[in-house]
């Protein structure tokens, strides 16, 4: 492949980048994975349903064991939103992260401007722009234009989420029990 990134073009500013996002992204889902195993409740054996599964899965099944939980009224309500607010993101980003972990990425477009989107006006300034594609045609053709501090962003982002579903979890856990953090 001529377009092959070989290290012109600040790629390795880039691959730094999407190390640290491996790295948040393998924390976030596990954190991710105790939590909706902890809300499913404790059984030694139980940790067994949730190893392997998708943060999609993760997700779905934590905000069902949510609603039995508040049924129930285990905690107050403010407690249980707090966690369904942070599965939510927590699934949002990793859709976004998925792009750019399995995506192909180039220093210019792929489909020469057409249909690329690009960095929102919003995002902070970096000259390192990099262009990436989804590489599974099967769920869509998407092509995305990211600068490498989108991608720390997203990682950082990710470890913030696992704080929150860690504290959000504790809240829930301390307000059910009458304890106070």
């Amino acid at each position: 492949m001529t377009d092959s990134p070989s290290g012109a073009y600040g790629f390795e500013d880039l691959y730094l980048a999407l190390g640290q996002l491996v790295v948040a992204s393998a924390d976030m889902e596990s954190r991710l994975r105790y939590v909706v195993a902890e809300l499913a409740g404790k059984d030694d054996a139980g940790w067994i349903v949730f190893e392997g599964q998708s943060v999609e899965w993760l997700v779905s099944n934590g905000i069902a064991v949510l609603g039995q939980i508040e049924e129930m009224r285990r905690w107050p309500a403010v407690n249980s939103q707090r966690i369904r607010v942070a599965l939510l993101a927590t699934q949002e980003v990793n859709r976004l992260r998925n792009l750019m972990v399995h995506g192909e990425w180039r220093a210019a477009c792929f489909l020469l401007g057409e249909g690329c989107v690009g960095r929102p006006d919003s995002s902070p300034p970096d000259h390192r722009v990099f262009h990436v594609c989804r590489s599974r045609y099967r769920k869509g053709f998407e092509e995305r234009q990211f600068a490498v501090v989108d991608v720390e962003a997203l990682a950082n982002k990710m470890w913030d989420l696992e704080t929150e579903l860690r504290e959000a979890s504790k809240a829930a856990v301390d307000a059910w029990l009458g304890t106070s953090a």
